[in-house]
Formats: C-alpha cells, sequence, structure tokens
C-alpha cells in the first residue's frame, strides 16, 4: 500500500494585516507625539524670548509699561499668539530704582497654541517663562 502524502499550507496573509494594524497605530501616535512636542518646544521658546526681549526694554532708565507691554504684544503676534489668550505681568518698571530686579512674566494656556492637542499626550497646563533683571541708571 503506497502513502499519501497530505501537504498543509498555512496561510499567513490575514495576521499581516492585523499585525501592521496594530503597529501602526502605536507608530502614528508616536509620530504624532514628537510633532506635537517639537512645536510645544518652539512656542515656549518663543514665549522666552518676549519675555527677554520685554524685560530688556524694561531694564533701560527712561522705559514706560507701555514700552514693554507693546513690545510684549509684538513679538506674540510675530509668533502667531496673538490670539491665545497669554497673560503678562509687568511691575511698574518707572517705580522701580537703578539695581533693582525687575521681572517679567508671560503665560499661556498650552491648549491654545497646541498643533494638534492629542488628548493621550501629556501636556503642561501653562507654558511660561520669567525673566528677571537689574534696572540700568544713568
Amino acid at each position: 500500500m503506497a502513502k499519501i502524502k497530505i501537504k498543509k499550507e498555512i496561510r499567513y496573509h490575514g495576521t499581516a494585516i492585523v499585525e501592521m494594524a496594530i503597529v501602526l497605530e502605536l507608530l502614528l501616535l508616536l509620530t504624532m507625539g514628537a510633532i506635537e512636542y517639537g512645536w510645544i518646544f518652539l512656542k515656549s521658546q518663543q514665549i522666552t524670548n518676549a519675555a527677554r526681549q520685554a524685560a530688556r526694554v524694561a531694564i533701560r532708565p527712561d522705559a514706560t509699561n507701555e514700552q514693554v507691554v507693546n513690545t510684549i504684544d509684538d513679538l506674540m503676534d510675530k509668533a502667531g499668539m496673538a490670539g491665545s489668550g497669554y497673560v503678562s505681568e509687568i511691575p511698574d518698571v518707572t517705580s522701580v530704582s537703578t539695581g533693582g530686579a525687575l521681572t517679567i512674566k508671560v503665560t499661556v494656556p498650552c491648549e491654545n497654541v497646541a498643533l494638534i492637542n492629542i488628548p493621550l499626550l501629556p501636556t503642561p497646563t501653562n507654558l511660561g517663562s520669567a525673566v528677571t533683571m537689574a534696572k540700568e541708571g544713568p
């Protein structure tokens, strides 16, 4: 009697699609997260630059609060954050004596500057910067 060999074929076509669907979701989340965090770091740097430039204006002997506010408004507008709901804390620059510390703070709600705003990603509540410089004298 002759033996009959039965060849079993196992098909893996469906499992490749399922694996791709699972891995693709994770890769997309990772890619979008990298883009979102890069955007947040860019906006954070722009906020820091606005606070730093405003502090440079504020420490001049002839500086006024209006000049400081205008500097912050101008730089936040150029950074595309004019309508972001930012808050700036500025002391009365005319009342600070020579050598006294001036601190300028700028804070923006992170959700207002987020690029994609993915709910799964942990992001800070606010982006902000505080810059302190000594008042210059005549």
